[in-house]
C-alpha cells in the first residue's frame, strides 16, 4: 500500500492505513495525517478531494487558524472541524520542556474529549493537521493507533517518520531563521516512549485515560475499532401516533430497524426501505429533511457507520423476521431512553422527535 503521497505544498502528508493490529491491520485511505493547508495549490485540493477526503479536523490554535486559514475553508467537497488542543500547541523551550507540553495537551478532559470524539464521529475519510502533523496531531494518532492494538514499536516509527518529512523546517531551524530550540528538529528514538511511560503512570492504561476525559463505553469500542474494517447500514425512526417502534433482537439488545447497505440497493433509502421490509413485513413512508448518521463498533475489528431517516410505517401489522428479530412494538419517545441499549440510537430517536415537533410548529 502507499502510505506516503508527496504534495508541494502540504506537509508531512500520509495514510494511517497498513499498520498490524489486534483484529488485523489498519485501513488504507480512511484517516490521513499532515501538516497545515495554508497554503494547498488548487490542484492539491483537488487531490485531497479525488482521495476521497471529506472531513478535516484542525487541532491548531485559533491564532494559528486565523492568520494562516486552511484552503480548503469554503469550499464544499470539505467539512472543516476546529478542535484546539490543550496549551494551544505551545513551542517548546527544550526537548524536557517538550515532553511537558505533549503530556499537557491530552491532560485537559474537555480538549481531549471534543478531538477524540471530532475523530470518532466525523465523515469518513478524514484528514487529521496541525502546523507541521508532528507534534499536536502526533500525540492524538499515536493514542489513537495504541487504542487500536498497534504495537508501540510501529507507533513510535510512525512518529519518528514526521522528522524526515519536515527536513525543510530542520534546514531554516539549523541556518538561523527560525527561532526554534535545533534539538526539537532532530529525532530522538526514545522520546515518544518516555512520553508514554509517563502517561500509563498517570492514568494507568488506555482505556483507564480515555474514560478519564469523559468518554463513553461506546465511544470507547468505537474508538479501539475505528481504523478496522469499515460496514455500512440504513434504517429509519419509524413513529406511529406519536410512538417509536423498537426491535427486540435476537441477539438480546434493543434497535430501530437497520440493515446492511447491498450490492442491489439503488441508494440509502432503497437499503432502509429494504431492512424494513425484511426484518418487519411493512413498508415505510420516509418524512423528507431528516437524515442522522451514527458510528459505532459492532463487534471486535468493526466500524460501522448506520444512516437514520425518518417515516411511517404504511402498517402495523409486523411480522417480524424471526432469524433476527425476537418481537418488535411502538413505545413512547421518552421510553426509549430506557429500552434502547446503545447511546447512539438514543440520540437519534430524540434527534427525529425534536425534528417532528419542528415540523409541527
Amino acid at each position: 500500500m502507499i502510505r506516503r503521497f508527496p504534495f508541494t505544498n502540504i506537509l508531512n502528508f500520509r495514510d494511517l492505513g497498513g499498520y498490524i493490529t489486534s483484529y488485523g491491520k489498519t485501513k488504507d485511505r480512511l484517516i490521513y495525517r499532515s501538516g497545515d493547508l495554508s497554503e494547498a495549490l488548487p490542484e492539491e485540493l483537488d487531490r485531497l478531494a479525488d482521495l476521497g477526503i471529506r472531513t478535516i479536523i484542525d487541532l491548531r490554535n485559533e491564532a494559528q487558524k486565523e492568520k494562516t486559514p486552511d484552503k480548503t475553508i469554503g469550499d464544499p467537497r470539505f467539512v472543516n472541524i476546529d478542535v484546539t488542543v490543550n496549551g494551544g500547541g505551545r513551542v517548546p523551550k527544550n526537548k524536557k520542556d517538550m515532553l511537558d507540553s505533549y503530556l499537557e495537551m491530552i491532560e485537559e478532559p474537555v480538549s481531549a474529549r471534543k478531538i477524540f470524539q471530532a475523530i470518532a464521529y466525523c465523515e469518513k475519510p478524514c484528514l487529521i493537521h496541525c502546523s507541521l502533523g508532528k507534534d499536536r496531531t502526533g500525540v492524538f494518532v499515536a493514542l489513537l493507533l495504541l487504542l487500536n492494538g498497534v504495537d508501540f514499536m510501529d507507533v513510535n516509527a510512525d512518529y519518528l517518520v514526521s522528522y524526515a518529512y519536515i527536513q525543510r523546517l530542520a534546514e531554516e531551524v539549523r541556518a538561523g531563521r527560525i527561532p526554534y530550540p535545533a534539538e526539537l528538529v532532530d529525532p530522538d528514538i526514545l522520546f515518544l516512549k518516555s512520553f508514554y511511560d509517563e502517561f500509563l503512570a498517570r492514568f494507568g492504561s488506555l482505556e483507564e485515560y480515555f474514560e478519564w476525559i469523559g468518554l463513553t463505553e461506546d465511544e470507547i469500542r468505537l474508538l479501539a475499532n475505528l481504523l478496522g474494517r469499515q460496514e455500512k447500514s440504513c434504517g429509519a425512526v419509524l413513529v406511529h401516533k406519536g410512538k417509536v417502534l423498537v426491535e427486540h433482537m435476537v441477539q438480546g439488545h434493543y434497535s430501530i430497524p437497520k440493515g446492511h447497505v447491498e450490492e442491489m440497493d439503488l441508494d440509502e433509502h432503497a437499503t432502509a426501505r429494504r431492512e424494513i421490509k425484511e426484518e418487519l413485513g411493512i413498508g415505510v413512508n420516509f418524512i423528507d429533511g431528516f437524515r442522522q448518521r451514527i458510528y459505532y463498533s459492532p463487534r471486535t475489528g468493526v466500524a460501522k457507520e448506520v444512516i437514520f431517516f425518518l417515516g411511517e410505517p404504511s402498517s402495523t401489522d409486523i411480522v417480524v423476521q424471526k432469524e433476527e428479530v425476537k418481537e418488535a412494538y411502538f413505545v413512547d419517545p421518552g421510553d426509549c431512553q430506557r429500552v434502547l441499549t446503545h447511546d447512539t440510537d438514543r440520540k437519534v430517536v430524540s434527534a427525529a422527535i425534536r425534528f417532528l415537533k419542528g415540523k409541527q410548529n
